[in-house]
Order: structure tokens, then sequence, then C-alpha cells
């Protein structure tokens, strides 16, 4: 399993991590959770214990984002809408136009993921130094386990000396 396979597992159990965090019982991920702009980083507060003030403090942090969050995903589709409609125009494809569409989707990643390294900024000041410590604890777990199903995972096959079907 690739470390982006495991993020995106990660990813898309955010929001129970953050529903246990808030006291709430577990709900199905809403649909905005799973855009490419995921900018929780909730992986990193797994099997943490948060105070109601540090609660408090992420909730504000990521209701702060989710319209802008909402805007990018929209204004991202309608670029994808409009490559498609380049790309399936009759005649030659307008190869100007079509890399103009591709620079600004590039530079709406680029701004997400901006976006994302001022979060988890913010996440990691939020937290204890006790706290980091049971992140990183974590995190290497997870580590040892993504290696452990990997080797579990890791086809017969990848032996170059073994003897070959005839």
């Amino acid at each position: 399993m690739s470390r982006k396979t495991l993020f995106a597992l990660m990813l898309a159990a955010a929001p129970a991590f953050l529903a246990a965090a808030h006291g709430q019982d577990v709900a199905p991920p809403p649909h905005e959770m799973h855009g490419p702009h995921g900018r929780m980083m909730m992986p990193m507060l797994a099997g943490i214990d948060l105070t109601k003030q540090q609660r408090e403090k992420l909730h504000a942090l990521w209701k702060s984002h989710h319209g802008d969050m909402r805007a990018s995903w929209h204004r991202e589709r309608d670029l994808d809408d409009q490559i498609a409609a380049v790309l399936m125009a009759d005649g030659t494809v307008d190869r100007a136009r079509l890399t103009a569409l591709f620079q600004q989707k590039d530079a709406l990643r680029a701004q997400a993921e901006q976006a994302s390294i001022d979060d988890a900024i913010q996440v990691h000041d939020i937290l204890t130094p006790q706290q980091l410590a049971q992140a990183r604890a974590t995190h290497a777990k997870l580590e040892g386990l993504e290696q452990q199903i990997h080797d579990l995972l890791k086809p017969p096959h990848d032996d170059v000396d073994a003897p070959q079907p005839d």
C-alpha cells in the first residue's frame, strides 16, 4: 500500500475523527471531505485526547475554510468542464486555451497545498508536546502497519532467483 493510498484512507476517515473530537456520534463523511483540497489534518489527531478549548480552536479553523474550500472545488470542477469542452470540440484543439486552463487548475491546487501547510502548522501549534509525542507514536505504528501490509501483499514472483514456470 503506497503512502498516497494510506493518506487517502486516513483522509476518508477524517470525519469520524472530527466527530469524535467534538464528542458527536460518528456519521458518514460528507461529500466535501473527499474533494481534492482535503486540508483536514485529522490523521495527525488520531488517538489524541483534546481539551474542549483545543476542539473549539480546531473547529473554528476548519469552519473558517469551509467556504473557501467549497468555492475552490466549484472552480476546479468548472475548469474541468471547460477542459472537457475544449477537448471534445470539433476541429483542432485550441492548445493555448487548454494550456491556460491547466495552468489555472495548477494554480488552484498550489493554493490548496499552501493552505494545507498553513493548517498543518496551526494544528501543530494547538497541540501540547505530549500530544505531539502521541501523534509521533501513532504515526510510527501506522508506518509499521503499512510496511506489514506491503509485505503481506507483495507478489510471490518478486523473487528474481525463483524458478520461472515453463
